[in-house]
């Protein structure tokens, strides 16, 4: 897996490509800012109208691609947090780690292929290793609403969300444009991956 090349601006992430298709990555850089303003928004409502216990305020990350957001974790989603976005934003909130486990076992072979495999975190269930990193927001929402322009709420892991997008975007053959709180990242389809930081 290569490193990550860190460019100086946005106009940097698409530089030496052909017209059309740099004018098309900057249009999902767009789409995928917007994406991330609304993650930080949904997860404001979440956390002010104390509809996330306060420990789990530090915890949870959303993750936004159309008309779809995703919230980490598993068992959690609460029927109150669904009707407020729903109400306020015209999304549909939703959490299911059980696609992302799927879709990994489905594309196992190609993930391997990519140098992927999910890690493990000390506090996994004992027969469910994995879990942890599979429910994370920015998973959920490239398996439950896959596009190729995602916002999250805050910065996205770079242990094992990296890689896996890296392999995601190859698998698909399918640029993946992400902006998280701390920048935008961008996963070639060929591989190559490149990230500015925000001003």
């Amino acid at each position: 897996m290569p490193n990550i090349e860190v460019v100086a601006n946005i106009q940097d992430l698409v530089s030496n490509l052909q017209s059309a298709i740099a004018a098309q990555i900057m249009a999902n850089i767009d789409i995928a800012n917007n994406f991330q303003k609304i993650a930080e928004e949904i997860y404001s409502i979440l956390t002010s109208g104390r509809l996330v216990k306060p420990k789990m305020n530090n915890r949870k990350t959303i993750a936004v691609s159309d008309n779809v957001a995703t919230i980490s974790g598993w068992d959690s989603l609460n029927i109150k947090w669904k009707q407020a976005i729903k109400e306020n934003y015209g999304i549909s909130l939703e959490q299911d780690e059980s696609k992302v486990k799927e879709y990994y076992q489905n594309f196992i072979t190609e993930f391997n292929r990519y140098g992927y495999q999910t890690k493990v975190w000390e506090l996994d269930p004992k027969n469910d290793l994995g879990k942890h990193y599979r429910s994370h927001a920015e998973k959920q929402i490239s398996v439950i609403q896959p596009d190729n322009s995602i916002g999250v709420s805050r910065g996205m892991c770079e242990e094992d969300c990296y890689p896996y997008f890296y392999a995601l975007a190859q698998i698909r053959q399918q640029d993946i444009v992400i902006a998280d709180s701390n920048g935008i990242w961008l996963f070639y389809s060929h591989g190559q991956v490149k990230f500015v930081y925000r001003l």
